[in-house]
């Protein structure tokens, strides 16, 4: 057997029954009611040292004996329960990659049963080789930006034409009240370059609508993945975004906080494999033409609190991560998520259906 360490996220617990319980990322972890010394002192053993040849006789040390076919089995076990892992030493190829900034996130994905961290290096890699659009860099955007760079993207393309008002430094991350009237797009690459100096990043400073659809397609030629983060031209944004999606052939993402408390996600849309977004969700045939409706609806004011903007955010990087990486597999391809906070409910939908 190949020298063994314990996973990074091991911890073990005594219950109240005085039994042994340990517990990894992954898995439902084991219970052991008897022979509590033994199994914590082979823990610390392989903490110490990662020759497996080496256990029996420490163990004798230590007090305890077994039967080396016996000691082989559990340490087959633990591997196969993602309590023990395969030794590896990533430490020089970090900072030979220049890694060391990401060391916890490379090491998470490690943890994770079935994958190493030199997986961990490997999806770190695909995190920094990719190029990602940002449609909008307000609420929620400005949070998957900012989250973008702190993973260590390798190039982000960004379109936005606002520019920073006073209510914007309640609830969206990257600007501060010395930011307000300049440019949303422009402060973004500002504080992208404080989070990450390696990442790359060109900004668009255009609202988005159908009439310059041409401009924008150009803007973001080359993406691996496009997220969408605004919110107008309301009724038609998600629809605008479908059509550039399909242009450029890239997939996309659409999620947002809405009504109050409440929070969707998805669907994940990759043209050619998947139905786009029209014919996931076909879009309201409303009659807008009355001068009076368009004047009320001129109206609408956008109301949201801080935790839903970085709440939704995350909750699409995670996806966003899973489907550049391939560490997991993604949850909202044709799928929608809604939660809604006031009673923590959470319902899927299966859009296909």
């Amino acid at each position: 057997m190949k020298n063994l360490m314990t996973n990074k996220n091991l911890q073990v617990h005594l219950t109240k029954e005085e039994h042994l319980f340990i517990s990894v990322v992954g898995t439902d972890g084991i219970e052991y009611k008897d022979n509590i010394d033994f199994y914590l002192n082979l823990l610390k053993i392989v903490q110490i040292t990662p020759e497996v040849s080496n256990y029996q006789k420490l163990l004798r040390e230590n007090g305890f004996d077994i039967d080396l076919d016996d000691l082989n089995d559990l340490l087959q076990l633990w591997l196969d329960l993602n309590i023990l892992k395969l030794q590896e030493d990533c430490e020089k190829k970090l900072v030979d990659l220049n890694f060391e900034k990401y060391d916890r996130q490379i090491k998470n994905f490690g943890t994770l049963p079935g994958l190493t961290e030199q997986d961990g290096i490997e999806f770190q890699k695909k995190i920094s080789a990719s190029s990602i659009g940002v449609l909008g860099i307000g609420g929620v955007g400005s949070y998957i930006v900012q989250g973008l760079a702190s993973m260590g993207i390798g190039k982000l393309k960004i379109v936005d034409g606002d520019i920073i008002e006073l209510s914007n430094t309640s609830r969206q991350i990257l600007y501060r009240e010395h930011d307000i009237g300049k440019s949303k797009v422009l402060v973004a690459k500002e504080q992208v370059a404080l989070i990450s100096p390696k990442t790359e990043v060109e900004v668009l400073n255009t609202f988005i609508d159908y009439a310059n659809i041409d401009e924008v397609s150009l803007f973001f030629e080359g993406i691996d993945f496009l997220i969408l983060a605004a919110d107008t031209p309301r009724g038609e944004i998600e629809y605008i975004t479908d059509r550039l999606a399909v242009r450029n052939q890239v997939p996309w993402l659409t999620f947002a906080p809405f009504g109050f408390s409440k929070i969707f996600l998805g669907p994940l849309i990759i043209p050619n494999k998947t139905k786009t977004l029209k014919e996931l969700i076909p879009q309201n045939n409303f009659i807008e033409n009355s001068k009076l409706i368009k004047e009320i609806n001129d109206n609408f004011y956008s109301t949201i609190m801080d935790p839903y903007n970085g709440m939704a955010a995350k909750m699409a990087l995670i996806e966003v991560v899973k489907f550049i990486t391939g560490y997991g597999n993604v949850s909202v391809i044709n799928k929608r998520i809604l939660i809604d906070t006031s009673t923590w409910e959470i319902e899927h939908y299966d859009l296909e259906n």
